[in-house]
């Protein structure tokens, strides 16, 4: 099965204390995802804290976004960490309880080089027989996986199929897209540059805004393929506005407002992650509700 269409970088619901998974309520923003007609899930990423997650609670989220897509969705589990030996234990568990394939942010905090981080996707290859994303983020991992080294990659290591890129790097993002798309699956990481990814016909996007506007995304990605280009303006200029106010704050806390806002159970972020301020949640809630709702998450039971 292979990774395209919309991919919900999926938010994981805590209790109202922040030291629980709810798993209850992440139960329900699969269902949810899936009425609203997303291709796949990232369960574990960036957007969902993988950072503030315990080793345990990765194992775990994987298994429940698995376990509930029953099959309804692609399953991409984010398995990077700070070490090799944990990215295997996350990526074994991933394909023992049936993820579609895994990603994988390269290691942070402490420095490393391609040659490193070529190691350290080898031994996950080695360890899997999943298929592999490579996932390029330079401003959190202090890697940048350019055109090259990525190539490299899939070259030589066959497992390697995708790479998405949230690197804000246009003219990357037009090399493969343009020159390699036969040899890198390209998924869009970055909201900012959806529209020109559309414009390329990019196969995928990974996207954190999924989590409260997958019908929009959704109908961007079919206006797109059927070269609708009004209808691709006009979906883009109506959420644009919302997009940019949350990239220019605290991603993650900005997804889980909006969710909140829309009546979906999703909790805080988990500390030392800051909230959203009262302010922040009202200038949000005045640039959603100017949104045609047909357009937001869960539109169909509000």
């Amino acid at each position: 099965m292979s990774l395209k269409g919309v991919l919900s970088a999926i938010v994981t619901p805590f209790t109202a204390d922040g030291e629980n998974i709810d798993e209850n309520a992440l139960r329900k923003l699969v269902d949810q995802h899936i009425a609203d007609g997303v291709d796949g899930f990232v369960p574990a990423g960036g957007t969902g804290e993988f950072s503030v997650l315990s080793h345990e609670e990765r194992l775990k989220l994987i298994e429940i976004v698995v376990e509930q897509t029953a099959g309804r969705a692609t399953v991409l589990a984010h398995t990077g960490a700070t070490s090799s030996r944990e990215a295997v234990a996350l990526s074994k568990h991933a394909e023992n309880v049936g993820s579609t394939a895994i990603m994988l942010a390269t290691p942070y905090y402490e420095p490393i080089g391609f040659d490193e981080a070529f190691a350290y996707y080898a031994a996950v290859a080695e360890a899997t027989d999943l298929p592999i994303c490579a996932y390029n983020f330079p401003p959190a991992t202090g890697l940048h996986l350019d055109v090259d080294f990525t190539l490299r990659l899939a070259r030589e290591i066959p497992q390697i199929k995708y790479i998405k890129d949230s690197s804000a790097n246009l003219m990357q993002m037009t090399t493969f897209l343009c020159d390699h798309r036969n040899e890198v699956g390209f998924l869009n990481g970055e909201d900012v540059l959806m529209l020109p990814a559309l414009a390329m016909k990019a196969p995928g996007m990974v996207m954190g805004i999924a989590n409260f506007m997958t019908p929009a995304l959704r109908k961007l990605q079919a206006a797109s393929i059927a070269s609708d280009d009004a209808t691709v303006l006009s979906i883009w200029r109506e959420i644009l506005p919302v997009v940019r106010y949350i990239g220019s704050r605290r991603y993650n806390s900005g997804c889980k407002a909006a969710c909140e806002l829309l009546g979906l159970s999703v909790g805080p972020v988990r500390a030392p992650i800051p909230q959203y301020t009262r302010e922040e949640i009202a200038g949000l809630q005045k640039l959603l509700s100017a949104i045609d709702p047909s357009l937001l998450t869960g539109a169909a039971q509000r």
